[in-house]
């Protein structure tokens, strides 16, 4: 923190010599208004300039001292200061003010001022006007720091808006036609940027892959991560590996690019169109659901752990058949834990009668609506704690040749 100080300096010695440049520039507002308070004659304003040079002198000087040798002792530097810090640095700083104004007053006594602390009423005064610059001199600071953080802000808001106007470039909005398939997917995020991502990448022929993923944590951090899983698994796409290879290969990225141990959950899914086969695995995901039409679920659990906690962790497979009229919902916790005002989960038993209550000719769009409706209606005007994502895979009926 830098008090009675516009530009940061980077050593004690560069920031008194400009403390020693600056004073002559301190000194003439005070002697304006001294000058003019206590007579209007030019040896008035002479004698009141310079006495204001001793006081901004006297007064910078301590401030410099404890800016640069006594603060730092008493008061370390954290990186979110509480509101007691913020008191022990107006005491600190505003006694430091204050002393420096006595010992201005001191030295014009005892030198070329003989006589300015006369008496008692001499030094009350000094005292009184020496606590009203503090006081103006501080507000000043708080008013220069509060814009300073305004400033900071703002740049922040557009740094993150034009990120996630990016990372909402790279999430789907037009979904693949598929003969026999309805696709559909959002993203609602809690802050500007989100930890959650999905996808549908051709994965040869007549095979896509499907994604969908949550990075522990929030905001920009969780956001690269997710971007970074995205592109890994868009790059291995074309390959014939399955999927539980692709989650190894994205969980051996994850756990040796990260700098601190991040971790997410992943599903992955490979739907042949063909033979409508899926064989998927989930690595530590909420288990998506398949809604059958006779009204059976079934959970799509096998696979292992998060990816990035352990590099040598394996993905196991499995797979199912789906069937015409056969709704498969996938979703991040954002879902299944939104918590009204009562901390009352939505919960996953809400999700299923959601998504079982809707009719069987709902799109896969207007399922994804459905679920974030009741959500929303849930939250009843409460905002999201966290990231929410649903897709929704529809088996339509077959076309007549």
């Amino acid at each position: 923190m830098r008090v009675f100080s516009f530009m940061p300096s980077k050593s004690p010695w560069s920031d008194l010599r400009r403390i020693v440049i600056s004073v002559p520039l301190w000194g003439i507002p005070f002697a304006l208004f001294f000058g003019t308070l206590f007579g209007a004659s030019r040896g008035d304003y002479i004698g009141a300039y310079v006495a204001s040079l001793v006081f901004a002198l006297s007064i910078n000087l301590c401030i410099w001292a404890v800016t640069w040798f006594v603060r730092p002792r008493l008061i370390p530097d954290t990186p979110t200061p509480s509101r007691a810090v913020g008191w022990q640095y107006s005491a600190l700083y505003g006694g430091s003010s204050m002393f420096g104004s006595l010992l201005a007053a001191v030295v014009l006594h005892l030198t070329i001022m003989p006589g300015f602390l006369g008496g008692p009423r001499q030094v009350a005064v000094v005292l009184m006007f020496a606590m009203l610059f503090v006081v103006l001199f501080g507000a000043l600071m708080y008013a220069v720091s509060y814009y300073r953080d305004s400033i900071e802000r703002a740049k922040s808001d557009q740094e993150l808006d034009l990120a996630r106007r990016i990372q909402r470039s790279f999430l789907l909005s037009q979904f693949p036609a598929l003969p026999r398939l309805e696709v559909y997917a959002v993203n609602v995020s809690s802050k500007q940027v989100s930890g959650d991502f999905y996808d549908v990448v051709l994965a040869g022929e007549d095979s896509y892959l499907l994604a969908i993923a949550d990075v522990a944590g929030k905001g920009v951090p969780a956001a690269l991560l997710s971007s970074m899983l995205q592109a890994s698994l868009r790059t291995q796409a074309m390959t014939s590996s399955g999927v539980g290879a692709v989650l190894s290969n994205i969980n051996t990225l994850v756990y040796r690019s990260t700098a601190v141990q991040q971790f997410a959950t992943f599903f992955l899914a490979r739907i042949e169109e063909r033979t409508m086969r899926m064989s998927f695995s989930n690595a530590g995901h909420n288990y998506p659901v398949v809604f059958r039409r006779d009204g059976e679920r079934v959970m799509l659990e096998r696979g292992g752990t998060v990816v990035g906690i352990l590099e040598s962790a394996t993905f196991e497979e499995d797979s199912i058949e789906l069937r015409p009229g056969d709704r498969v919902v996938l979703y991040t916790d954002g879902i299944s834990e939104a918590a009204d005002a009562s901390n009352d989960l939505f919960g996953e038993e809400r999700l299923y009668a959601c998504v079982e209550r809707m009719p069987e000719h709902l799109s896969a769009q207007e399922i994804t609506e459905g679920i974030l409706a009741a959500v929303r209606a849930h939250l009843a005007g409460l905002e999201a704690g966290d990231d929410m994502t649903v897709m929704v895979l529809r088996v339509t009926e077959p076309t007549p040749a």
